[in-house]
């Protein structure tokens, strides 16, 4: 129920809080979150289970982006020492 507001003459509205609150069955005051795993545990069970499985087919594909960045960084700077002797030549 809410409030009801009563005028009086030249003063403010008295307000009747004349109402009574729900209760709610089962309620209890405790927090309604569950208990959720912490992230370090989220990490311990990961690199427990799922981490060593994979860790071989990870490894080689990050040695074959290691040596496609090598080959093309290579390539570059010898393109770049071949312009600057071609330009100090002329």
């Amino acid at each position: 129920m809410k409030p009801t507001s009563l005028t009086a003459r030249g003063r403010f509205p008295f307000t009747d809080y004349n109402y009574h609150s729900g209760a709610i069955s089962g309620y209890r005051s405790r927090c309604a979150k569950s208990v959720e795993p912490s992230f370090r545990n989220i990490s311990r069970q990961y690199f427990q289970k799922e981490a060593r499985r994979d860790f071989v087919g990870e490894a080689i594909v990050f040695a074959m982006l290691i040596i496609t960045a090598t080959v093309a960084v290579a390539s570059g700077a010898q393109a770049a020492v071949q312009l600057c002797r071609a330009l100090g030549a002329l």
